[in-house]
């Protein structure tokens, strides 16, 4: 009896030890991705509005036959929007559960056509076991030059001296993680 109860209790030990639970944020500019080439409008597409898709998996994502992400697999969140090609902003918030006890995400903006969607990776990012936090941003100068920033710890910052524009680009996306 003292085996089978050793066995149980070892058993949900390691399962409750791993699992944990996630909150996500995710900010994403439409705009500022097709001002830097990052998103290309097809011809006559800054006037005619496109479904897009910003989706994040859990693991790196798989296609279908015809070239589209496949949003049924592995699907950590997703947010779809109708947009001109060069406007619009995404938010998505959303609480994931995970088995592990860290997370790696795969970011990717999806244009959505009949056949063979046009398909940007955006970001990886990986939240490790060993921390609680974690938050990435990146922003675009007028220049095209990218300027990532990376933090592991929560801090509160006046809004006095945040640069949020980078010499008038913009903020391209925001991902924050925090273990809850």
């Amino acid at each position: 009896m003292r085996i089978i109860f050793a066995l149980l209790s070892t058993f949900f030990v390691n399962n409750f030890v791993y699992a944990s639970d996630f909150e996500l944020t995710v900010y994403f500019n439409l705009n500022v991705a097709e001002k830097h080439g990052i998103v290309q409008c097809r011809p006559g597409g800054v006037r005619s509005t496109t479904d897009y898709h910003l989706t994040i998996f859990k693991d790196k994502p798989s296609h279908t036959i015809l070239g589209n992400l496949d949003l049924d697999k592995d699907v950590a969140g997703d947010v779809e929007r109708n947009y001109l090609c060069d406007k619009g902003e995404f938010t998505l918030k959303k609480s994931i559960n995970t088995t592990e006890d860290f997370l790696n995400l795969f970011v990717y903006l999806e244009e959505i056509y009949v056949v063979q969607d046009e398909i940007y990776e955006i970001a990886n990012v990986k939240i490790s076991s060993d921390k609680d936090y974690f938050i990435q941003k990146k922003y675009m100068s007028e220049s095209g030059q990218a300027v990532v920033e990376t933090k592991n710890t929560k801090e509160v910052v006046s809004s006095e001296g945040d640069d949020t524009n980078i010499e008038n680009g913009g903020l391209l996306y925001s991902i924050e993680i925090s273990r809850k």
